[in-house]
């Protein structure tokens, strides 16, 4: 690309004009004219004026962009402000626009389109100082692509017109408003602006001089400009190696890189460090949480040795009562038998007595009195016998009493409604017409039957036969109904039938009892943020947990949670049982399957998640945007691998309709889809169980469920009470025969009257008794007394022991009750254990510790009572030490708090223990399957990223860099090859050779790229390396850790840097002599260093704009001061070879005294000249001129062969003249 205009307004004392460029451009003319002033206006637009790109004047000797010991340098805002020797054109305080704009069009061979670019300044100066010092106030810069000149009316083209517009008069557009003005003209695609952003304006810049629509690299836009900057002035090589190396080969900036490779390093083995300390925290977690477990464990068995012990203490009490029992009711048997022996032995005295006064009668000669013992024998019969029908009597009487009251409660009962619905066959017409004749008819009556024996009924027996009627008919009813409930021609009785009923109801009472109980320990377990797992789940746990600890065993639903409660229900209805999937660690899942497979019994359907090969899987998926995945969250790394990789193409729909074309879905009210079929996929609020508002929604369904089976448990026992009421009450149905023992009673009676009718008429005569009947008599009656009196001494004894035994049953009835209580107790506390470790089984562990109970060994008792006591005081202050350990080095929102103000083992600190070992638990996991896998995650991502930046970004680059700047190298002299400059047909040509220091690391990165091509592939800390390149890389890596950052960079920058891999050299070639490196090249005039000056920074130029890629490029170079040093003939090669060779256009600055030999190759000059002025300018009285001319290259040889032909034949001349004169 050429330059074809530049335009100026507002720029120094240059007027606002125009230039039009030719190939070859000369700006010539007096010192201080401007013509070095439009040389800075081109460098400012290849350049922005960027800081270390850009340097005003630059043919003066050591100049630079930054004033030392109080110089002033050129600046925009001086430009802008017209300076010159301090004073300025335009010194107005208000702000002044200027602008530069230069406009490219493509070459011969080019296919790039013309643009414009253009920069635009406002300044103002500062008069607040002592020096008046331009201040720059914004900068704009403008790209136009496929804006050029104007050609014609109808073309679109920029020029000066678009920056000074007429309107009653001429005025400069202000900066603010010309982007507008250009938009409304070109069109917003014809029009980029960059503000001040002068890198991306570079970027744009150098892009779009290669063609393209892009911008290049900051890189490549910053080395171009400086390259094109360091062209304008011939300075000094100090060092053809470091002006080879930094001029020619384009620098590669790894700088960035080897800061994100060190960063990712340092990353890395921070992160391993977290690690590290992840892993030492994990393991104080978990040995805090054995500890705690062991706790838990050594207090249910101290609880339960508590329970053990109170229960046989109340055991051997029980024993020790029922031996005093057993003696009493012994004690009791005798005394009954001495008062039965005793009343014996009373009667056959009395007996003997009696029969000892008849023989005295019978001796004393009364004859009557024989016949009247006889009678008074036979009436004191009848009146036992009456006796005992009296008592029969009053059992019957009771029991008709009591037969009655259980018949109006059977009635009651059986009128009640809930019975007639739950018994109805007890409850029909038949029975209770029968219940209620027989509460109607079927009492006693007025008669009082016990105040009726105690009269004398012999003088009147007309009450207790009318009583004897009454009676009869009571008891037909009486035993009508007792016949109903018993007697039976078919199966079972009434009786047996309302048994049975009455065990139903109790069955179930049981059954309702169990539910209860169970549904209260699953509300308890909910309370305690637990969820109840599927007993077969819970068997499965405990299991693994026995064989294998370290498998860490969990529940999948505990580490799932639905974020939109909407999709709760239809989510886990899909799930269904794979919610209680078991999670272990990845190393113990082949053993965890053995161990449920060995598992007794049949109901072993737990499942063990496959979690390395989910997440292998789980890698591999495709991610659904509306998948269940996206609203649930997990505390389990596994837990998300495994229902991402089982249920991720599950997908959300809002519609049966659109359910009906999805392979695998569900509706938020539980409808599903999945395996060509669709079906309903719901459960209810009790059964969710994935995350904290599940666990809430379940425990308020399971409280009601509760409520719902209380009032069912209470209504089934209410009903097996009545059921039990009434089966007593038939139970003590009797069957009557009190009419048959009252008529008997009758009869005595009757024979009574007989008996005391006889013995009134009895006439009564005195008779003696024979002598030795009498002594018999005697002898016998002495006999019996002895008897009888050892029996009441027997009686009284016994009376004494019963009393003891009754005192000793009495205290042992007392501490019976004691040691009830305390078993009590005990159980109590076992079953409070419960409520803060809800897997705990009291059921369970009350029937082992009464089966201990038996034969518990006080000795051994009292020994691992105390053991375990030590043991649990161990335990805690281990728990206590672990949680300090785990405090001093955790995160701040991991911090427990463990503050135990028990000075005893009981169940405040039991509690403690309890919710510190659920809080031990939640971190535990959360760290080491979570936080910790993800670290490992991150780390295996890091460390890829970290080799694959390593091996590509700096091995490859470097090595390739290496590569491309001998191709480079090559190329160059391959140009070179041909060009022959001077009389001596110079030539020119660029050398290196490798630099013996960077052959290790060369060899390094050889060995590293060696290795396979995907950079995946390659693990540079395992990679089989030479033990030198080993070294190498411990080095670099060393390096890359150093805290020194700054030292450390500037190291791996210099490693880094390919340019520093090779020593540079140019050599001239002079045909027949031996090539002499320029480095050493000492000998030669200024030209002669001149020369290859220009030449090396041509190929410096062109290999910054990159000649060598692509057909589009800048063209263009200017140089300032040129050839200065070098002769005409000299100076004419090198200009031939820019325009010729290398197919640049030349604007080269010069004064008008050295011009004249070039003027045959210029094609157009432009000629300054700076002259007073009539009007003084601003606070300049001078005013700058330009004459502009388009060359006739041709005549201008011509003119100029002629001239020089005369001066030679003038110079012929004056020799010849000067040796005729000799």
């Amino acid at each position: 690309m050429f330059l074809k205009k530049f335009i100026f307004v507002n720029w120094g004392n240059i007027p606002n004009t125009e230039f039009d460029m030719g190939p070859v451009n000369l700006l010539s003319g007096g010192s201080g004219s401007g013509k070095t002033t439009v040389g800075d206006a081109i460098q400012t637009i290849m350049t922005a004026a960027h800081e270390n790109l850009f340097q005003y004047n630059p043919g003066q000797d050591e100049t630079t962009q930054r004033g030392r010991g109080g110089k002033r340098v050129r600046t925009l805002a001086s430009y802008v402000l017209g300076c010159d020797d301090g004073s300025y054109a335009r010194p107005s305080h208000d702000n002044t626009d200027g602008y530069l704009a230069a406009i490219f069009h493509p070459t011969k061979g080019e296919t790039a389109e013309p643009f414009t670019a253009i920069i635009g300044i406002r300044a103002w100066l500062d008069k607040t100082a002592k020096q008046l010092v331009a201040r720059q106030d914004e900068l704009m810069f403008l790209i136009l692509p496929g804006i050029g000149i104007k050609e014609d009316e109808k073309a679109k083209g920029f020029g000066i017109d678009h920056l000074i517009r007429e309107a009653k008069g001429q005025y400069i557009v202000p900066l603010d408003k010309l982007t507008n003005l250009l938009i409304a003209e070109f069109g917003k695609s014809h029009v980029e602006k960059y503000d001040s952003k002068k890198r991306a304006y570079l970027r744009r810049l150098y892009g779009i001089l290669q063609g393209s629509s892009d911008s290049v690299s900051e890189q490549e836009a910053m080395n171009a400009a400086k390259a094109f900057s360091r062209f304008m002035a011939y300075k000094p090589v100090d060092s053809i190696h470091r002006f080879v190396s930094e001029e020619i080969l384009e620098k590669k900036d790894l700088g960035e890189a080897i800061r994100s490779i060190s960063g990712q390093l340092k990353t890395i083995h921070a992160m391993e460090r977290d690690a590290g300390q992840l892993v030492n925290s994990i393991e104080i977690l978990q040995k805090a949480e054995n500890y705690a477990v062991a706790y838990i464990d050594k207090w249910i068995e101290l609880t339960t040795l508590e329970y053990t012990s109170a229960t046989h203490s109340h055991v051997e009490q029980q024993k020790y009562y029922t031996k005093e029992k057993q003696k009493k009711r012994q004690f009791k048997t005798e005394l009954q038998e001495n008062e039965a022996a005793t009343l014996n032995s009373q009667q056959y005295l009395e007996q003997a007595h009696e029969r000892l006064l008849q023989l005295e009668a019978q001796r004393q000669g009364i004859s009557a009195l024989q016949q009247k013992d006889t009678l008074e024998q036979q009436l004191k019969q009848h009146h036992l016998n009456l006796t005992d029908k009296a008592k029969s009597l009053l059992q019957q009487d009771y029991d008709l009493v009591q037969n009655l009251n259980q018949i109006v409660s059977l009635r009651d009962e059986l009128q009640t409604q809930q019975m007639q619905q739950l018994i109805p066959q007890f409850s029909d017409m038949e029975s209770l017409k029968l219940l209620s004749a027989v509460t109607k008819y079927g009492s006693k009556g007025d008669v009082d039957i016990n105040a009726l024996l105690q009269k004398d009924l012999t003088s009147d027996l007309s009450l207790i036969e009318q009583h004897s009627e009454h009676v009869h008919h009571a008891q037909e009813l009486h035993n009508q109904c007792y016949r109903y409930w018993y007697d039976s021609t078919e199966g079972q009785c009434r009786f047996e039938q309302l048994t049975g009923e009455s065990h139903t109801a109790k069955n179930r009472t049981i059954r309702l009892k169990k539910m209860h109980d169970q549904k209260q320990k699953e509300i308890e377990r909910l309370e305690h943020k637990k969820v109840n797992y599927p007993s077969f789940v819970q068997r499965a746990i405990d299991a693994i947990k026995q064989s294998y600890p370290q498998a860490d065993p969990r529940v999948l639903c505990d580490h799932v949670e639905v974020v939109d409660e909407r999709w709760q229900m239809a989510i886990e209805g899909y799930m269904g049982g794979a919610r209680f999937s078991i999670i272990v660690d990845a190393d113990y899942e082949a053993q965890a399957i053995r161990v449920i497979r060995e598992l007794p019994g049949r109901d072993n359907r737990a499942r063990i998640i496959q979690g390395e090969k989910a997440q292998r899987d789980c890698d591999k998926l495709h991610k659904h945007n509306n998948s269940i995945v996206q609203i649930l969250e997990f505390s389990h790394a596994t837990a998300l691998h495994y229902i991402t990789a089982s249920y991720g193409s599950v997908l959300m729909v809002e519609s049966e309709q659109e359910l009906k074309s999805t392979g695998r879905g569900l509706t938020s009210d539980g409808m599903a889809a999945g395996s060509y079929s669709m079906w309903r996929c719901d459960v209810s609020d009790g059964d969710l169980v994935f995350g904290a508002n599940a666990r809430e929604r379940a425990l308020k369904a399971k409280q009601l469920e509760l409520e719902r089976i209380s009032d069912d448990w209470q209504q089934a026992d209410e009903q097996m009470k009545q059921l039990a009421r009434l089966q007593d009450n038939v139970r003590l149905l009797k069957k009557l025969n009190y009419a048959e023992i009252l008529s008997s009673a009758i009869v005595i009676l009757r024979d009574i009257q007989k008996v005391e009718h006889l013995l009134d008429q009895l006439d009564l005569s005195k008779h003696k008794e024979l002598e030795n009947k009498l002594t018999e008599l005697k002898t016998e009656e002495r006999r019996l007394q002895q008897e009888y009196t050892i029996l009441v001494e027997t009686k009284g004894a016994l009376i004494v022991n019963i009393e003891n035994v009754t005192k000793s049953c009495t205290k042992l009835a007392i501490l019976q009750d004691e040691t009830q209580t305390k078993v009590e107790q005990c159980e109590e506390n076992l079953r409070a254990i419960a409520s803060d470790w809800p897997e705990f089984d009291v059921d369970k562990r009350l029937l082992y510790a009464e089966s201990e109970a038996s034969d518990l060994n006080k000795q051994v008792f009292e020994n691992n009572y105390n053991e375990i006591q030590s043991q649990l005081k161990k335990l805690e202050k281990d728990i206590a030490k672990s949680i300090q350990q785990h405090n001093e080095q955790c995160m701040p929102s991991d911090t427990l708090l463990y503050d135990n103000y028990s000075v005893e083992l009981d169940n405040t600190l039991f509690k403690l223990v309890c919710n510190t070992y659920k809080q031990l638990d939640l971190i535990y996991n959360r760290l080491k399957n979570n936080i910790l896998v993800e670290k490992y995650q991150q780390l295996h991502q890091l460390k890829a990223s970290f080799n694959n930046a390593f091996v590509t970004h700096l091995c490859h680059t470097i090595h390739q860099a290496v590569s491309s700047g001998k191709r480079q190298i090559a190329l160059l002299n391959k140009e070179l090859k041909n060009h022959k400059f001077g009389a001596d047909q110079e030539s020119f040509r660029f050398f290196s050779k490798p630099i013996p220091e960077y052959k290790e690391y060369a060899t390094f990165f050889d060995e590293v790229i060696r290795q396979p091509t995907d950079a995946d592939d390659v693990d540079l800390f395992d990679v089989p390396l030479e033990d030198k390149s080993i070294k190498v890389r411990d080095k670099l890596l060393s390096m890359l850790l150093d805290e020194d950052e700054n030292k450390a960079l500037k190291e791996l920058e210099r490693i880094s840097d390919y340019r520093n891999y090779r020593r540079y050299e140019i050599y001239k070639d002079v045909e027949g002599k031996e090539s002499i490196a320029l480095s050493e090249y000492g000998t030669g005039s200024g030209g002669q260093l001149e020369t290859p000056a220009y030449i090396i920074r041509a190929a410096a130029i062109t290999s910054a704009l990159r000649f060598n890629e692509g057909s589009n490029h800048l063209r263009m170079v200017l140089v300032d001061e040129a050839f200065s040093k070098m002769d005409e003939s000299r100076s004419r090669e090198v200009i031939d070879y820019l325009t010729k060779s290398l197919g640049l256009q030349l604007i080269f600055i010069m004064p008008s005294s050295k011009s004249g030999p070039f003027m045959d190759l210029i094609s157009n000059e432009f000629v300054f000249a700076k002259c007073p002025s009539d009007v003084a300018r601003g606070q300049l009285q001078t005013q700058v001129w330009v004459d502009r001319k388009i060359c006739n290259t041709d005549k201008i040889k011509a003119l100029w062969a002629n001239h020089r032909r005369v001066k030679q034949e003038q110079a012929e001349m004056d020799f010849m003249q000067e040796f005729q004169d000799a």
